[in-house]
């Protein structure tokens, strides 16, 4: 008989505030500008508007609300899945969103931390596992993206994950891509959001009797990745992460952020695609690849940009909606994460991508620890 979790509320927002505001003021020096301590305490909107720069108790405010809805609407999706599976949208990137939250000293709780462990370690060990052909799904995006939120989590490397690095090692090309699928855009599509996922979870997880197979497959992951152009924002974004993962020069990302920031709309935000208006999946997804590659730092403008974007454009429920494009490929069910529709799954990602970029906004605790 499965263990039931029983939900345990998160600290509330007010407590996070009063926190961050305090960590603020004794810590000017984050880029970020001065507290809006009266607004976000009163209830009043962030201090976000068209010509306000965000500060760190606007985003810690924003974290702790969209963590609170992801952790919950995540076990409610592997609690009513048909096989209780984890997603990417909902359980992987809240694993990676919860790490980062950590590494910023952001406070909360999490009663659902072991269950989506266990969901995510059960796509290991079946929908990714070749040699269970029955429960096997051939898609290639399901393990990079367990894989690297079962990294987050600290989980340890074990016959299920060295089974599934496997299956992705033999899926590369001689030209170092891995053959993507396009089925779902855009979490399941580009050739260049695969090749980066995947050689991310292989390095991550692959034994050290693999080193050398490793540093060949990266190697040709690396060369095609500076030698090709991306054809859509999200493909720049990834390109890019996939590069820092590589160990490229600074010369080979800088000329992929170039093109990636020339997409910048003059509000901030990015856009999926150029015949759509700017989301939150492309505009944190954005952020987040030009703060990992360290191409963009949070202090440039660009950057304050796409923050105060963010954090104008969140609902009061801490989600970022987004309109899916993707057809649905399986029966619908609801994982109460908002608009409650079918948006849900896309909005999700988003809203752990918008998180993630924010964060990288805020320093790290251990830089901040040691500052004089």
């Amino acid at each position: 008989m499965p263990t039931k979790i029983i939900p345990v509320l998160l600290l509330t927002a007010a407590t996070v505030v009063i926190a961050a505001t305090a960590v603020s003021w004794m810590n000017p020096g984050t880029g970020l500008a001065p507290i809006a301590g009266v607004a976000a305490t009163t209830g009043a909107e962030p201090s976000t508007g068209p010509g306000a720069d965000p500060s760190a108790a606007d985003i810690r405010l924003s974290i702790s609300k969209s963590l609170s809805i992801l952790q919950t609407s995540g076990y409610k999706f592997t609690s009513r899945a048909k096989l209780h599976c984890a997603s990417c949208h909902h359980n992987t990137m809240t694993s990676m969103l919860e790490e980062k939250s950590k590494l910023k000293g952001i406070s909360f709780v999490d009663t659902f931390k072991t269950q989506r462990i266990q969901s995510m370690v059960g796509d290991i060990r079946f929908a990714c596992n070749i040699n269970q052909p029955d429960f096997f799904v051939p898609a290639k995006f399901i393990a990079p993206y367990v894989l690297v939120g079962l990294a987050a989590e600290k989980y340890q490397p074990d016959p299920y994950t060295d089974i599934a690095v496997d299956y992705l090692i033999n899926q590369q090309k001689p030209d170092g891509t891995f053959g993507a699928e396009f089925g779902r855009p855009p979490l399941e599509s580009g050739e260049m959001h695969l090749a980066s996922l995947c050689v991310r979870a292989i390095q991550l997880f692959a034994a050290p009797a693999q080193h050398k197979k490793v540093e060949e497959m990266v190697s040709r992951t690396k060369t095609w990745l500076e030698n090709t152009t991306a054809d859509v924002q999200q493909e720049l974004n990834f390109q890019l992460l996939g590069l820092q993962w590589c160990s490229s020069n600074r010369q080979e990302k800088e000329k992929v952020a170039a093109r990636l920031l020339a997409l910048q709309h003059p509000d901030g935000s990015w856009s999926q695609l150029p015949t759509m208006s700017g989301d939150a999946y492309a505009t944190g997804q954005a952020l987040y690849a030009l703060s990992e590659s360290s191409t963009l730092l949070p202090q440039d403008l660009a950057y304050q940009k796409g923050v105060s974007w963010l954090l104008r454009h969140q609902d009061a429920s801490g989600a970022w909606i987004v309109e899916t494009r993707a057809f649905a490929i399986q029966p619908f069910f609801n994982s109460d994460f908002p608009p409650y529709d079918e948006n849900q799954y896309i909005s999700a990602t988003a809203t752990n991508w918008a998180a993630l970029a924010l964060l990288n906004a805020l320093p790290d605790q251990t830089l901040m620890a040691s500052a004089p």
